[in-house]
């Protein structure tokens, strides 16, 4: 999908909500969105098969489909890591999920006489993450994490000194995001943070705003050394994280220039990685006017000051956000993927939607481009 510059922008399915009834041209208008679209799953996020994870029918229809999916979504990376559920059960196996959305709750709340049994634990973000630890006996932290946007990545920093700090042997780290209701969609039009174009133009003199989109993601993590002992399939190395807060800024949706540069210096001092050798850097990249320029000067002062001449010294710089939208709490860990799939198959991968650059974001200063081609 990814190499070949496919994306997931579709309406909004009418198995959601009538987007007609929510839609206005005018971003302004009270209860309404000016878009249509969206990045939506393709599977009917209805269906689970409740019976392989020992849930009863009754408690299945109280769980938000977030939770359904992402129990499905960490069994397949535990496939993919060649880990057995015997392996973890029972073990001190750390669950840390990202997520700040609760569609389903506002959806089951609307009429209280219908709502299921299981309803109080069908819907806690808590439950996210202790569910996936209730499921498969794991006995180390469990906590979902709700940092907005960063969410994800935050859980993945909190993993990574779990594990350093000896409290847990192996870590899952998953993310979920589903867009069941217009409430939010409607509530971030108003505030003008949303796309018109369901697109998110990242870099492009055509960014208006983020698109929102769908997924759930896992990764299993172990110290290196332990992976390489037990045989483990290892498809990447984390060398360091680090976590910080933009503190006061013009505005509290505005992130900070001077803090993103700080916490990606932090991150590459904490992973004695080199700056000058980073090849590629994957982006947050929402595709908001003014937060596009923002995250680009910091990676200019930061990485791009140690790039080479003409046009082939630039360092590329994209975002997965132009392939499957923001998928918000999750959208950390799909970019984590895509750089993951990058390294693997050693080609930078293209960003879609790029025709010409943002005028406030100074590529030849900054020594950034971006890929519009594998």
């Amino acid at each position: 999908m990814l190499y070949n510059k496919r994306h997931a922008r579709t309406e909004v399915p009418k198995d959601r909500f009538n987007v007609e009834a929510f839609y206005h041209p005018d971003a302004d208008r009270s209860g309404s969105m000016n878009l249509k679209g969206g990045h939506y799953l393709k599977e009917d996020i209805a269906t689970f098969d409740a019976r392989f994870f020992s849930i009863s029918p009754a408690e299945a229809k109280s769980m938000d489909p977030m939770q359904r999916i992402l129990l499905e979504v960490v069994y397949e990376a535990m496939e993919n890591a060649g880990i057995t559920l015997a392996d973890l059960d029972g073990s001190d196996t750390g669950c840390y999920v990202g997520c700040f959305t609760d569609d389903y709750d506002g959806l089951l709340k609307r009429d209280m006489e219908l709502s299921p049994k299981y309803h109080s634990v069908g819907i806690v973000p808590a439950i996210l993450s202790n569910r996936i630890s209730f499921c498969f006996n794991l006995k180390g932290p469990s906590l979902t994490v709700d940092t907005a946007c960063s969410s994800s990545l935050v859980a993945v920093h909190l993993a990574c000194q779990s594990l350093r700090a000896g409290e847990s042997r192996v870590a899952i780290v998953g993310a979920t995001n589903a867009l069941i209701n217009p409430e939010i969609h409607v509530g971030m039009s108003n505030m003008h943070f949303l796309s018109p174009d369901s697109t998110c133009f990242t870099f492009d003199e055509r960014a208006n705003g983020y698109a929102r989109g769908e997924g759930m993601a896992a990764l299993i993590l172990k110290p290196l050394d332990a992976a390489l002992r037990d045989g483990d399939t290892i498809r990447a190395v984390i060398r360091g994280t680090a976590s910080n807060q933009d503190g006061k800024t013009a505005g509290m949706t505005l992130p900070s220039k001077d803090a993103q540069a700080e916490l990606i210096q932090t991150a590459y001092e904490q992973a004695g990685c080199d700056p000058a050798a980073t090849g590629y850097f994957e982006a947050h990249g929402t595709g908001t006017a003014a937060g596009d320029p923002i995250e680009a000067s910091a990676i200019g002062a930061t990485l791009g000051k140690f790039r080479g001449p003409g046009e082939e010294g630039k360092l590329f710089v994209g975002s997965v956000k132009t392939n499957i939208g923001h998928l918000e709490g999750a959208s950390g860990l799909a970019g984590l993927i895509k750089a993951v799939l990058s390294l693997e198959r050693g080609v930078v991968l293209p960003n879609l939607w790029f025709e010409k650059g943002n005028p406030a974001i100074d590529f030849e200063g900054w020594r950034i481009r971006v890929p519009t081609e594998p």
